[in-house]
């Protein structure tokens, strides 16, 4: 499997607002250059406002989070005006998220507002009925469902995007998850071809949904050991035993643990054991000069001084050297965010 990260645009979701829309409850709109401009490079924004669906206008009274005591669970809230209570738009934000479903299957991630009672994945401020704040462990309730509607889909606020660290994160979780999709689970012939080597004119075979799900997890098995080295081999033991589980269970255990290994960021020590492994398979065919010139420089990475990119077009350089189709299809090896533009070196 030779899985290519970016062959169109990919399908995201975002805040209106953040597509410089003026659809705020005061008229404006909160503009996002990183998502219109830089990440626009490589998605194709599928913008929803909430509020606005439900018929809320614009300009609009402004709403919180309402919770009837202190530590209430994060779905235990309503959502409601902050001048009159009794504007409860609760169970229409909820009911516009399940009649977008069918719309979003397409998408391979999603952009929130920040801070938003509709809208806010992290630390949206919550309200007794008294209008005093108590916390700020809300999510907001459209974002909420969506969470429980697609629980592997990559999510992000617009705010935090502008991280370079983050949005890196953002972008591979976004990537593999498409890849996911026209490999795995919509392989639309990328994947479901017979394997290389077969008889000239023997009609090509389908690959099973197990040997999919391998492959796909052998060609990111590099990267997700850069993002949680014991999760990934945690996965690596299911997957010996994936014939036990239905094809629906396998789909949805591995899509599930594959995203969670790549919510965590990787860390320079977990990415140098990575490389180092990457290494590893092209010793054989490097010479003493070329072994030490690439174990330096993944040194070099290791302690801050050189960046990612120093490595990957090393380790490159030599990979035309292997003849194993292990190393050629890792994904690790890609080009990755920075050196598409997207991010900063480091």
């Amino acid at each position: 499997m030779k899985i290519q990260l970016l062959q169109r645009k990919i399908p995201v979701g975002i805040s209106q607002c953040a597509m410089g829309d003026p659809v705020r409850y005061n008229g404006g709109h909160k503009h996002s250059k990183v998502c219109t401009g830089l990440l626009a490079q490589c998605f194709e924004y599928v913008p929803l406002c909430p509020e606005v669906a439900i018929g809320m206008g614009v300009p609009r009274k402004p709403i919180h989070l309402l919770v009837e005591k202190a530590s209430a669970p994060v779905d235990a809230v309503r959502v409601v005006g902050v001048e009159d209570a009794k504007v409860d738009v609760t169970e229409p934000l909820r009911d516009y998220a399940d009649s977008v479903v069918p719309e979003l299957r397409k998408v391979r991630g999603y952009i929130f507002m920040q801070n938003s009672p509709s809208c806010g994945l992290y630390g949206v401020r919550r309200y007794l009925d008294n209008g005093h704040g108590i916390d700020s462990e809300g999510v907001g309730i459209f974002a909420r469902r969506l969470q429980q509607q697609f629980p592997h889909l990559p999510m992000e606020e617009v705010g935090r995007l502008n991280n370079s660290e983050l949005r890196e994160n953002f972008l591979t979780r976004v990537f593999t998850y498409d890849a996911w999709f026209r490999y795995v689970e919509e392989p639309e012939g990328n994947n479901a071809e017979g394997k290389e080597g077969a008889d000239e004119g023997e009609a090509a075979k389908p690959q099973s949904l197990i040997a999919r799900v391998i492959e796909f997890y052998t060609a990111h098995k590099y990267l997700l050991l850069a993002h949680h080295q014991e999760k990934t081999r945690a996965l690596g033991r299911l997957l010996a035993d994936a014939k036990t589980m239905s094809d629906d269970e396998l789909v949805f255990e591995v899509r599930g643990r594959i995203m969670d290994i790549l919510s965590r960021p990787a860390t320079r020590k977990d990415r140098t054991n990575a490389l180092m492994h990457s290494a590893g398979h092209l010793s054989e065919f490097l010479d003493k000069r070329e072994k030490a010139e690439l174990k330096d420089l993944i040194e070099e990475y290791r302690l801050g001084h050189k960046p990612l990119s120093a490595v990957l077009t090393l380790l490159r350089h030599f990979l035309p050297r292997s003849p194993h189709s292990f190393i050629h299809s890792q994904v690790l090896l890609a080009a990755e965010p920075a050196e598409l533009g997207l991010c900063d070196f480091h």
